[in-house]
Parts: structure tokens; C-alpha cells; sequence
């Protein structure tokens, strides 16, 4: 059996950009408290979380066609 890496490597593109919505919805406090200094640079903002999962799902699209 043959081992996918196209399906594998997006499987874990899809699981961390919904690991990314989830905390930037609903673990702001936990992420901001955990990082501390680092959340400067790496804030939970929404909207790049939610244009992150966007792509994932277009770039799952394209593959679809090939």
C-alpha cells in the first residue's frame, strides 16, 4: 500500500487551521496567558484565522480537481 503524502500533508493543513479557529475564537485568554511576550508578535486575531482555513479548503478544492 502506497502512502498518500499529497492527503497526508493536507490533513494536517486542514486540522491546524481548524485548531487555529477554534483557539482564536474561543482560547484568546489561554493563548495570550500561555505565549505571553511571543503573543506580540503571534496575536489570535479572527480574521487571519479565518482566511488561513479559506485557503486551506480552495487549496483542497484545487487538489480535488487534479
Amino acid at each position: 500500500m502506497e502512502i498518500n503524502w499529497v492527503v497526508v500533508i493536507y490533513t494536517l493543513l486542514l486540522i491546524d487551521s481548524m485548531g487555529v479557529i477554534i483557539m482564536s475564537w474561543f482560547g484568546q485568554k489561554w493563548w495570550l496567558q500561555f505565549t505571553g511576550p511571543m503573543a506580540k508578535y503571534f496575536p489570535p486575531a479572527k480574521g487571519w484565522a479565518v482566511i488561513y482555513f479559506t485557503l486551506v479548503l480552495a487549496i483542497g478544492y484545487l487538489l480535488r480537481l487534479f
